[in-house]
């Protein structure tokens, strides 16, 4: 029986596209127990979908719905799939958290809730056997027949260890390739899954019920070793929430990685506080170039208001002994969380400007389904609960800031904003194994490979997207003196 999982294009997104790993593991797994599976990938592939549908004649498709700039997108092609009579399922974190506003659209069956592979595994069966009745496989929304949206059980975790190698043979792997500090074809790939802890603002206790999971090594290694041998690739970027939680794992994992002998580095993102200079020094040495690190705020008021629970004391020493071991600090931040007054925000300008790194990833606040700031404001009635996704893809956070949840006007929050990112544009002095490396080449050259994988319609899109998002950013960075003065923010 064959099984067509796809992941629908973005709208006006230039950044380069990563390979979908939760497609590529319930694809493989699927595989694994006899199924024939077709991954499309809309963000990289232009094989019109007729021709898929004609050539692979589904019995069942799966959507996954990771963004809501892809909501369009996967109500067309679940339509035109819906036209020819087979089911369609769709999954992902948002589908995950918004079930009932997916299930509004008719094209649209099912639900998958969580991570898929197991759910999948017995929708094929059911499929492949002719039951029509799902109320009986964990894991699920199904619309019942008043049009209520019902779940199924709640399903446990799988083992990871009980998932197949994924089979990157079911995509284009070059495709994928982005450059990053000190390699050029850097693969997204995941060692763990889920993180302990419960951000306020993040969609983790809802989606992965604040369990963390690692990932058996040695399928790793042997994902990795693959890559390298048979594609070329020359970094990986861990995708993992929180990459390893004590120094004792670090060091079995470096270790493992430094076993395999092979010519690759790696990055991936882990939390204030956990690790010392000579940790970070134990990471260089196993091919470690780049970390990222969620400090979110310089203001304690907000941290604890955002429950993020990192040793602020530490923030900056964490910092100074990555750079000191010779790897890249990058730091995430977020303004205009709500209840932020014009004070927080200073405390958090002063604090990126003593971290003394050019790489800061300072974002606006976003609302997230799901996440704990989400249900308060909702239940405030500060914000309207999603029940139609299609608002999601009308709102436009980062250049109207349609919600602003803090006390920082919203002209002030967007001169903070470009100002780092325009010190991030100018940083061509990141010194990585001694070669000097440009984080402005790095994104153009991300954003020109994402254009060239599309067409036309979807390159002059994105070209006037990333046109467009710059010069916002060079006027807010440089036409109110004022305020950059009122935050101290140093050009």
């Amino acid at each position: 029986m064959n099984v067509l999982l796809i992941n629908p294009k973005t709208e006006g997104y230039s950044r380069s596209v990563t390979a979908p790993l939760g497609l590529l593991s319930i694809a493989s797994y699927l595989q694994a127990n006899g199924f024939r599976v077709r991954l499309y990938d809309r963000t990289v592939e232009k094989t019109p979908l007729e021709t898929v549908l004609r050539e692979f004649s589904p019995a069942i498709t799966g959507v996954s719905l990771i963004s809501y700039k892809s909501f369009f997108d996967a109500l067309a092609v679940s339509e035109q799939v819906k036209a020819l009579g087979a089911p369609v399922v769709w999954g992902g974190p948002l589908a995950s958290e918004l079930p009932e506003a997916v299930l509004k659209n008719a094209c649209v069956d099912a639900v998958s809730i969580g991570e898929g592979e197991s759910t999948w595994l017995e929708l094929a069966n059911a499929v492949k056997d002719g039951r029509a009745d799902w109320s009986g496989v964990a894991g699920l929304a199904l619309r019942a027949a008043d049009g209520a949206v019902k779940r199924t059980a709640q399903r446990d975790f799988i083992d990871l260890g009980a998932l197949p190698d994924l089979d990157w043979r079911l995509v284009e792997v070059e495709k994928y390739f982005q450059s990053s500090y000190g390699c050029e074809k850097m693969l997204y790939l995941y060692a763990a899954k889920g993180c302990p802890h419960n951000c306020a603002f993040c969609y983790n206790k809802d989606f992965h019920r604040c369990t963390y999971r690692k990932r058996p090594m040695e399928a790793v290694l042997r994902e990795i070793e693959y890559l390298v041998k048979n594609h070329g690739m020359d970094g990986v970027y861990f995708a993992d929430e929180l990459w390893c939680r004590s120094v004792k794992e670090m060091h079995e994992t470096c270790d493992s990685l430094r076993s395999l002998g092979l010519d690759f580095v790696w990055g991936g993102q882990t939390r204030i506080g956990l690790f010392k200079e000579e940790d970070f020094r134990y990471m260089y040495d196993a091919g470690c170039r780049w970390i990222f690190f969620g400090v979110e705020s310089g203001s304690k008021r907000i941290l604890a208001a955002m429950n993020k629970r990192i040793a602020y004391d530490k923030i900056e020493r964490t910092f100074a002994d990555c750079r000191a071991a010779g790897i890249v600090a990058i730091g995430s931040f977020i303004i205009g969380y709500p209840g932020e007054t014009p004070e927080d925000a200073k405390e958090t300008v002063r604090m990126i400007q003593r971290l003394d790194t050019t790489l800061i990833n300072l974002n606006y606040f976003i609302m997230v389904p799901g996440a704990d700031i989400y249900y308060r404001l909702v239940s405030e009635g500060k914000y309207p609960a999603v029940t139609d996704l299609g608002r999601l893809v009308d709102e436009d956070p980062v250049q109207n800031l349609d919600y602003n949840f803090s006390e920082i006007p919203a002209k002030d929050m967007k001169v903070i904003h470009a100002c780092f990112m325009w010190r991030s544009f100018r940083s061509d002095n990141i010194a990585v194994d001694g070669k000097k490396t440009s984080f402005t080449r790095k994104v153009i050259a991300d954003a020109l490979k994402s254009i060239r994988g599309g067409d036309l319609k979807s390159f002059l899109l994105s070209t006037w997207s990333a046109g467009m998002e710059f010069m916002r950013i060079f006027w807010y960075a440089h036409a109110y003196p004022g305020i950059r003065k009122r935050y101290g923010i140093v050009q």
